[in-house]
């Protein structure tokens, strides 16, 4: 387990007491790195597999590691008997085993977002707030972030009324959201210190991927478990955080050691992905953000320099997509499709993409489309499935009863609350007559059967075809209801079937919607180009990088411009980079439409922080350098003059703002403003290389 490992690796995996901080830069193999620890920790017999817990941020980065463990061994030990998961699943087995300590019953739900706005919504009406001006969404994910948070955070006076009527609403429910997992074991390591201590004293060593991308609950949590011995390693990049709007902080990494004092660092800088050049490149951009811990990407020995960066100027982003499309056409000449990726910053500028490709023939993937677990028919069945195991579950019912439609609209609804606890309890008991009477009795016959006593498939699908709900599919005219029908058999023969019982499922299904993984399943398929977002892409690799719309204002885009957030977005460029094995294109186009109107926007800082000599420039004169060679794979790029110019570089004007010079007459330059339009103006009244 140690010999296919670089010196740099097995320090890594050697250095197993105290403190550990492994920096792990893009394509250095951290997995590698964590899964050979794990495995060299039980080999030498330093503790038992239950003695483990490993944290990652995906299910699927969870089972790769169990089962990539569970091959090494050879049957010496089960891997399975590791304490490997997300936060929220290695929390909410904590939490299950100690509910009453938590002050929860066992049979607690849990909520993910689709519930939340309902529960936001019933709180809303009942404090008589009205839903226009409040949106269910944004209050959501004001409740989390305050959650995300952990213990001794203060809940903004605000907020403070609205937050506590929902958490009244969810002990009602006896249910849960996501952000109470990882809080409500916080507040039991709190009030119970025999529990904290229990745990402590079970967990000799604790690992953590993606170290970088904790907020601050999960960090807390991690100081918790780690107190008694504090043989923890964190593998993490600075340099790849990119997930603040979604809690992460950064600071947890940067002050590592303060946390942790006498903490080791270890720097894994050989990357076995890129080329030199595309590494150089990155490494050169990467510098210029203040507070890093410091770390330069090599390539492995043998690997080469490689093509230069090539990056272009174009006229528009009409001839973006066609320059990438003939680039792709041209050389996938014994190459599959798969080894390309289009990585756009915004989910938004697919489109032109997408309808490129098609008319080329070229076949595409759009990644992070609607996940399995999201699609409207997933989470009906669910719901159908949850109230059959939980029948006090209101939510589900809500979801469901019209599903297919029995004659419950809201006044129905409303009227059900005074006959029972639940609303199954007072459709058995409300005095209903007629139709209403008919429906409630058929839909509560779909689930008057002893289910525990059949296979959790069979019992999952005899409800839904009982209740009608795949009935109602099957005669919907509904362009995708044969899909739809397709995703519900997939989720009955391929998912439910491997669960004992519906209560794991359930557990299961509810920690796959709160997965952090951006990419459907996780997994690229089919031989198709992908087109994603850079956030999608991170943690994978593709031969030929495409890197469109690096201009100021989509990327940097203008919030981060505005609001202090340029250092995120050059780690995300970061990220965008080292995904490139062999060749990286980056594009920014003098004019683009952005819905609907032409937008005119500046070449990207970004492009010029990255050091030229490590560049392949073409198509503009972005940095006025002179005959470029132009690349025999974009020979139709429309190029700009070659005299020395200003054109291409960034423009201000006091009263008409931002642009880029799209025209050199002398004392005469043609400006495209970003909200003026193109306009001529006087030399010496324009600031010309910084806004």
């Amino acid at each position: 387990m140690l010999e296919n490992l670089n010196p740099e690796q097995k320090l890594a995996v050697t250095s197993t007491e105290g403190a550990v901080l492994v920096l792990s830069g893009a394509g250095t193999g951290k997995t590698r790195v964590l899964i050979s620890r794990v495995a060299y920790i039980l080999s030498t017999r330093l503790t038992k597999p239950w003695q483990i817990m490993a944290l990652t941020f995906t299910n699927k980065a969870a089972n790769e590691m169990k089962n990539r463990i569970e091959q090494i061994s050879g049957g010496a030990w089960n891997a399975f008997d590791l304490w490997c998961g997300t936060f929220h699943s290695i929390c909410l087995r904590i939490l299950r085993f100690n509910s009453e300590r938590a002050g929860l019953r066992k049979d607690f739900l849990i909520f993910g977002e689709d519930e939340q706005k309902a529960v936001i919504k019933t709180v809303f009406n009942n404090l008589n707030l009205d839903l226009k001006e409040y949106s269910p969404s944004e209050w959501v994910e004001k409740i989390s972030g305050v959650k995300d948070k952990g213990l001794g955070h203060r809940v903004d006076a605000k907020i403070k009324k609205i937050y506590d009527a929902y958490n009244s609403e969810l002990t009602r429910m006896n249910a849960v959201d996501f952000g109470d997992i990882i809080l409500k074991v916080l507040e039991l390591f709190e009030n119970a210190p025999d529990v904290l201590e229990k745990y402590q004293r079970q967990f000799k060593y604790i690992m953590v991927d993606e170290f970088q991308d904790t907020n601050d609950s999960q960090h807390q949590f991690l100081k918790k478990i780690a107190g008694a011995n504090g043989n923890i390693c964190c593998v993490g990049d600075d340099d790849q955080s990119i997930y603040s709007w979604r809690g992460a902080e950064i600071k947890h990494i940067l002050g590592f050691d303060k946390t942790y004092p006498g903490a080791k660092i270890i720097r894994l800088e050989t990357n076995y992905r890129s080329t030199e050049n595309i590494l150089r490149a990155a490494n050169s951009l990467i510098k210029n953000n203040n507070g890093r811990l410091g770390k330069d990407l090599r390539a492995a020995p043998g690997v080469g320099d490689g093509e230069k960066v090539c990056a272009l100027t174009l006229p528009t982003n009409w001839d973006e997509a066609r320059i990438i499309s003939d680039s792709i056409s041209k050389n996938n000449n014994g190459r599959n499709y798969s080894d390309f990726a289009v990585l756009i910053r915004a989910g938004s500028l697919s489109r032109i993409f997408e309808e490129e490709f098609a008319a080329r023939r070229i076949p595409y993937r759009l990644v992070g489309a609607t996940k399995f677990y999201d699609r409207l028919e997933i989470k009906d069945a669910i719901a159908y499935i949850r109230l059959l195991v939980h029948p006090f579950d209101d939510l589900s019912f809500l979801r469901i009863i019209a599903k297919p439609r029995r004659g419950f609209g809201n006044i129905a609804i409303a009227k059900l609350r005074d006959f029972g606890k639940n609303f199954m309890a007072a459709l058995r008991a409300a005095p209903l007559s007629g139709r209403q009477r008919i429906a409630a009795d058929e839909f509560l016959q779909a689930f008057d059967f002893d289910w525990g006593l059949m296979s959790p498939v069979d019992a999952a699908e005899q409800l839904l075809e009982d209740s009608g709900y795949l009935k109602m599919w099957q005669e919907s005219k509904e362009v995708d209801a044969a899909d739809r029908i397709l995703n519900i058999k997939e989720l009955l023969s391929n998912v439910i079937s491997k669960y004992d019982n519906l209560s794991e499922f359930l557990e299961h299904a509810a920690l796959m919607m709160t997965d952090d993984n951006d990419t459907e399943d996780g997994i690229l398929v089919n031989n198709a180009v992908s087109i994603m977002t850079i956030h999608a892409a991170k943690g994978l690799e593709f031969d030929t990088v495409y890197m469109p719309a690096w201009e100021e204002g989509i990327f940097p885009n203008e919030k981060a411009i505005d609001g202090g957030g340029i250092e995120e977005e050059r780690r995300l460029a970061y990220v965008a980079l080292t995904r490139a094995k062999r060749h990286a294109i980056i594009s920014n186009t003098l004019s683009r439409m952005v819905f609907g109107q032409p937008q005119y926007n500046a070449p990207s800082r970004f492009i010029s922080e990255i050091n030229r000599e490590f560049l392949n420039i073409q198509g503009g004169e972005t940095y006025r350098v002179q005959k470029p060679k132009l690349n025999t794979s974009y020979k139709n790029v429309n190029r700009m003059p070659k005299k020395e110019t200003v054109v291409g570089n960034l423009a201000s004007h006091d009263e008409l703002g931002r642009g880029v010079i799209i025209e050199d007459n002398g004392e005469i330059l043609t400006i495209a403003f970003r909200n003026k339009g193109i306009k001529k103006v006087a030399r010496n009244f324009v600031k010309i290389g910084a806004y």
